[in-house]
């Protein structure tokens, strides 16, 4: 996808996640997108026994970049520290790659599912914990775990929905 299209979905998932928040809990739409992203960088072609035994780098540096970018807007518009995002949002674009290279799972939507699961869960997880280390907020575990859980249920369908542009 060009620029200007990634640049459109990255606007229209935020002003998603804006305004539309269930049961009083805001999404994490940005977890899906960056989870598309590194699905559509995957490199095509790519298998465990490639003669050459080479396989670049790139993809995950893209996803991870694409990631921490949109981690980085994710924490300006919160307004809070400018760091838990980026680093939350860069790991997912890695992982993203990183489990779907034919490595360790090859894409199937039962498999697509569990891991935007294990993503959304880690999203949160890390922005919570790293927030509360460095700003010693003090928060309501139980609704943590709610808004989580909320961020997951409404993820799921992703990983069905959203797959590698080659397969």
């Amino acid at each position: 996808m060009s620029f200007f299209k990634w640049t459109g979905l990255i606007f229209f998932t935020f002003l998603l996640q804006t305004q539309f928040s269930p049961f009083g809990k805001t999404l994490s739409l940005s977890t899906a997108l960056v989870y598309l992203f590194g699905l559509r960088s995957l490199p095509s072609g790519f298998s465990v026994g490639r003669s050459d035994g080479y396989y670049s780098g790139r993809a995950e540096v893209k996803s991870t970049a694409f990631g921490a970018g949109v981690g980085l807007l994710e924490d300006i518009i919160s307004g809070s520290i400018i760091g838990p995002g980026v680093f939350s949002k860069g790991l997912i674009g890695l992982f993203s790659v990183v489990v779907f290279t034919d490595v360790i799972f090859k894409w199937t939507p039962l498999i697509g599912v569990v891991i935007i699961i294990i993503l959304t869960i880690a999203d949160g997880s890390i922005i919570v914990g790293l927030r509360v280390f460095l700003d010693n907020i003090n928060i309501n575990i139980f609704n943590v775990f709610q808004a989580i859980f909320i961020q997951t249920a409404f993820n799921m369908p992703f990983g069905i929905i959203l797959k590698p542009k080659n397969d």
